[in-house]
């Protein structure tokens, strides 16, 4: 869905000027790359609750695309939304308790029995989004196989993770994965720890459709 929004809004030009800014950031910050020694083992009571915003890029086949994301977890609820580099939002994601919901551009509601099913056919490509929130944080999911590879990046359910860290802080800046398939970049030009305590345990999307 990314690829034919962006080919009939002519967004080549946007998404030339993102890519010089990922690749900008990319050498202007002095993150530090996580190394194996870094990667701990985890669960989902082990991932702090974050608030974060920042740039996407994804290379399919050799096609590439890019996008702006907000995201925000809180444990129990996990919730993103992707826009286009000119901010016109594609869709928002939302997985709780209940399952897996979302909400395209045109306001129709989408359930699917999983966050990557969803995400196939929202945006064209598949976001491993149930163990993206603790291998931003540096874990692995401890029930799963894994294997931690010698320049510091972790390999696990088919993909390849590598992650750079804020200059001085254990938070992401860069986070790489790659499959067979996909090339996904993600960087975060915001990335809060927030009290999960206070935070519905519940999807907002289905609380205003119930």
């Amino acid at each position: 869905m990314i690829y034919s929004y962006l080919r009939k809004k002519n967004l080549y030009l946007a998404a030339a000027i993102t890519s010089l800014a990922l690749s900008a950031c990319s050498s202007l910050i002095p993150d530090r790359i996580t190394l194996a020694s870094d990667w701990q083992a985890g669960n989902e009571n082990d991932v702090s609750g974050f608030d974060s915003s920042g740039r996407l890029a994804i290379k399919d086949q050799g096609k590439g695309s890019y996008a702006n994301f907000s995201w925000q977890n809180t444990g129990s609820v996990q919730t993103i939304e992707v826009k286009t580099p000119l901010g016109n939002s594609v869709g928002v994601l939302c997985t709780d308790s209940s399952g897996v919901i979302a909400e395209d551009s045109k306001g129709q509601v989408i359930t699917a029995a999983s966050i990557e099913e969803l995400s196939q056919r929202m945006l064209g490509f598949v976001l491993p989004f149930d163990h993206l929130n603790q291998w931003v944080q540096g874990y692995w999911i401890a029930d799963e196989p894994y294997q931690l590879l010698p320049n510091g990046k972790l390999k696990q359910s088919g993909w390849i993770i590598q992650r750079q860290q804020q200059n001085g802080s254990h938070n992401p800046r860069i986070v790489l994965l790659n499959n067979a398939r996909f090339d996904i970049r993600l960087v975060f030009d915001e990335y809060t720890d927030t009290d999960d305590s206070a935070k519905s345990a519940q999807c907002e999307l289905r609380q205003r459709l119930s």
